[in-house]
């Protein structure tokens, strides 16, 4: 068979043979595959889902039944029949949108039902046919309680009004009422009706909440959820969360808080049209808006009356466990006592309990480390309190429990946890001051001696044996005095002890700075050396580098000023611009080396400024 010929035509007629006929052959075949390949993989499934905003509602309710047609647009799809309590308000779908994905069609469908009498309410089988094929979803029940509906959570059910129906935002609080410092998670929910696919969100600016403690929380999930506001069906989605603690009572205002949406739209005039797959692209545009959630008003009560004293203004809901690092010890000895508080409440700002520590047991600051967890609907942590006891003679101490009191608003009332008893048991002769050559106010060695080796006391009572005639009246007299001078010098906190304290919290600190990593590790080193500095040199723990340079010198030579600039610099580092500096170990060691020599040039630099002080002031 010969294609048909033009006489006059200047091209001679091809023959079936020739590569024009394959060329035109192979290129209609080709269109039929891909055509073929498109309706089979259009028609490969067809499935059919059903689901309902909500299976519990009140009297007064509207419920949204939402149908899903993957493979097709289905045939006779209409509202399914409802029964008992439920009433179909109109037959007109709330929503119809049809998307088509790599030639994948699928269809959406809302009706809104009214939740009109309690019991239970009947939505009835959905039945369609999607490319010949019948499809059924079973009934589907919701249980409709009597009474009013529910207050909801935010500015009432209802959409906004006028313009900007199809994309808001709200400030959700999980509560409208709460007491001084109760946890109120705020939750920024984003609605959008379907024809809307937000891609981004980001806040504008700053936001404020004058009166409360704030702290950011993770959201888990950013998937979209079905809800219906005022018989109208959107999606909605979490795009941020905060939890607030009010820090006094009266009216909380949380200020409006703007948002900018990057989103996809598409053209309603789309959803119906049956040769939508073929055109949906030229239907969608992108677009950037900007949403503002009002503002919210929170009413705060005050605590009330009849807090014990051991109340400290902790509120929510909390666990106590206390832990002790060794129970037996030579005198001089650390001591270590962990008090570990969890709960929901704000850890930032719960205080320590006051432990009550018996003559001979030195009790030192304790140290904080708090632990949040921010995911979840409540924010959640850990805050530890590490006590340093330091026994100053041999003999067992009893320490006692301690109280802690916090406010739980769940049952509204105060109530008390309490410390677990420790006794600490201690061997060695009694520790006393030994006054320093250099004179009563030259601190004592801290990083210098391994160990701490303290003289014994100077007996005061051998004087009067030495005395050789007194009469025994007078010797007891003497012991008894002694004695009494020797439990003044034990309680008494003198330049010494306060030294042995510093010593002690450089090496905790520069040790516990080797157990972590990263920001946290640079600030226990910078502290550590922030203590040594004030302890030794008198200069502020919050000095600046200059400050801290312009302190030491003359009397610290400048290479060791110059170290000491460089390890602080270092931390710095660690701490704000993490990943450009040297590892948290490399800067420890490098701490501990410079610490060392500033240890050591310390009492040159107090004879120094004790000549100074002597000298006297020529005009």
């Amino acid at each position: 068979m010969r294609p048909p010929h033009v006489p006059g035509s200047e091209s001679p007629p091809l023959s079936a043979s020739g590569p024009r006929w394959a060329g035109w052959a192979a290129g209609h075949l080709l269109a039929l595959l891909i055509v073929g390949l498109a309706i089979a993989g259009g028609a490969a499934a067809q499935s059919v889902s059903a689901s309902v905003s909500a299976q519990q509602v009140r009297m007064g309710d509207t419920v949204v039944y939402t149908v899903t047609l993957n493979g097709g647009r289905g045939r006779n799809v209409g509202a399914p029949l409802a029964t008992g309590g439920l009433r179909l308000v109109s037959q007109m779908p709330s929503l119809d949108a049809t998307t088509t994905i790599n030639g994948r069609t699928e269809r959406r469908v809302a009706w809104v039902y009214e939740a009109v009498r309690p019991g239970t309410g009947r939505i009835g089988q959905f039945r369609t046919e999607i490319n010949g094929q019948a499809l059924v979803v079973d009934a589907v029940t919701v249980s409709i309680q009597r009474g009013a509906t529910a207050a909801p959570s935010q500015g009432g059910s209802a959409p906004p009004s006028g313009g900007g129906r199809e994309l808001f935002v709200r400030a959700e609080p999980s509560r409208r009422t709460a007491v001084v410092g109760q946890q109120i998670v705020v939750d920024f929910v984003l609605y959008f009706e379907p024809q809307i696919q937000p891609r981004q969100t980001a806040p504008i600016g700053t936001w404020d909440a004058a009166g409360a403690w704030r702290e950011e929380m993770e959201i888990a999930s950013a998937y979209p959820r079905q809800t219906t506001l005022g018989g109208t069906p959107y999606e909605a989605v979490t795009i941020r969360r905060i939890a607030l603690f009010p820090t006094r009572s009266g009216a909380l205002e949380l200020a409006p808080m703007e948002f900018t949406v990057d989103l996809i739209r598409t053209d309603r005039s789309f959803s119906n049209d049956p040769f939508a797959p073929f055109f949906s692209p030229f239907a969608q545009r992108f677009e950037d808006r900007e949403v503002t959630a009002p503002s919210v008003t929170i009413d705060v009560e005050p605590l009330p009356d009849g807090a014990p004293p051991s109340f400290a203004g902790a509120v929510g809901q909390f666990e106590m466990r206390t832990t002790v690092d060794q129970r037996r010890v030579q005198s001089g000895d650390p001591v270590r006592v962990q008090v570990s508080i969890s709960g929901d409440g704000n850890m930032a700002t719960l205080e320590a309990p006051t432990l009550e520590v018996p003559a001979g047991l030195d009790a030192y600051d304790p140290r904080e480390e708090r632990d949040l967890i921010r995911t979840g609907t409540a924010m959640r942590g850990s805050k530890v309190f590490t006590y340093t006891l330091v026994p100053q003679g041999g003999g067992t101490f009893d320490v006692p429990a301690a109280p802690w009191t916090y406010f739980d608003p769940t049952d509204g009332r105060y109530k008390t946890l309490r410390t677990d008893p420790v006794e600490v048991v201690a061997e060695g002769p009694a520790l006393a001051d030994a006054a320093p050559a250099d004179g009563p106010d030259a601190p004592a060695a801290l990083l210098t001696a391994a160990d701490w080796r303290r003289a014994p006391g100077r007996p005061v009572w051998l004087w009067g044996l030495l005395g050789g005639g007194l009469a025994l009246p007078a010797l007891g007299a003497g012991l008894f005095l002694a004695a009494r001078a020797g439990r003044r010098r034990l309680a008494a906190d003198t330049p010494q002890k306060r030294s042995r304290r510093a010593a002690a919290d450089v090496r905790d600190r520069l040790a516990s700075s080797r157990a972590l990593t990263g920001a946290p590790a640079f600030v226990e080193i910078e502290r550590a050396v922030r203590t040594l500095l004030a302890e030794r040199f008198g200069v502020s723990t919050r000095a600046s580098v200059d400050e801290v340079d312009a302190a030491l010198a003359p009397a610290v030579p400048e290479v060791l000023r110059d170290r000491t600039r460089a390890v602080l610099a270092a931390c710095a580092r660690g701490q704000f611009a993490p990943g450009l500096g040297d590892p948290p170990g490399v800067v420890a060691d490098e701490a501990e080396a410079t610490l060392g020599a500033l240890d050591a040039v310390a009492p040159d630099v107090a004879r120094a400024r004790r000549r100074r002080r002597r000298e006297p002031v020529t005009a």
